[in-house]
């Protein structure tokens, strides 16, 4: 793989950008002890302050744009892993490539959506409006969002954990079987798990699942990267020769 180590160095920075992720997704969802859910409501709204709001998009603005740069360095690694000649494999590489790129855009508009629903509960929640027309407004605004926010929360996991785990378990990678399951989609399903336990700190911990998921995916695409011989660039020679 050419420039193998600026490849490798990407994608670790890339990882921070998950972690700083995983603070943002942590300080918008972790909903502490005695949270119930109605709906798309969440009770302990207006108890978190703003700050906590504030900062989660802060982070998403800030990790996205890092988590991506790896990510582009992914989907190299991808394509370079697929056989020519397997119409799947380049049918998945290209999945994924879209996928990527739709995520890097649409992560931060998923976020600014569910963050400001959160906001304008807790600042109706301190006016004189009934709980039945709080909610009623929080949700009807969320509606305005809801397609396009679904459409790219589903590309974005869904397109990237599909062709990930093919490519996993059809040896296109240089990483062992078990990560398979390092993906956002196989998170997304272990958070949703332990939401269900009803334990306010597995709740909040799942909160951070989706990202993490990210992470642990661009760790095992760091350990293919890793395992490919380090081309280096020819130095382009002049068609010019020097006459003496």
């Amino acid at each position: 793989m050419k420039n193998k180590n600026r490849v490798m160095r990407n994608m670790l920075i890339s990882m921070i950008g998950a972690a700083i992720c995983m603070a943002s997704a942590w300080l918008s969802s972790a909903y502490g002890e005695g949270n119930v859910r109605n709906g798309l409501i969440q009770s302990n709204w207006p108890k978190m302050p703003f700050l906590r709001f504030e900062l989660s998009l802060i982070f998403s603005a800030i990790g996205i744009p890092i988590y991506y740069l790896g990510m582009k360095e992914l989907v190299k690694a991808i394509r370079l892993a697929r056989r020519k000649r397997s119409l799947s494999d380049l049918k998945m590489a290209k999945l994924f490539d879209m996928s990527a790129n739709i995520g890097a855009v649409g992560f931060m508009f998923v976020s600014a959506g569910y963050t400001m629903m959160a906001i304008v509960y807790k600042l109706l929640y301190s006016t004189n409006l009934m709980g039945a027309d709080i909610i009623s407004t929080t949700e009807g605004m969320f509606y305005y969002l809801a397609i396009p926010l679904f459409a790219f929360y589903i590309i974005a996991i869904g397109g990237v954990s599909f062709p990930f785990m093919y490519y996993v378990l059809n040896e296109r990678l240089k990483v062992s079987k078990i990560c398979v399951l390092f993906n956002p989609l196989v998170f997304l399903g272990i958070g949703e798990v332990l939401k269900l336990t009803k334990i306010f700190y597995l709740a909040d911990f799942a909160s951070a699942a989706i990202p993490f998921g990210y992470l642990l995916m661009m760790a095992a695409g760091l350990v293919h990267v890793a395992q490919l011989p380090n081309i280096k660039r020819r130095r382009r020679v002049s068609r010019e020769r020097e006459t003496y």
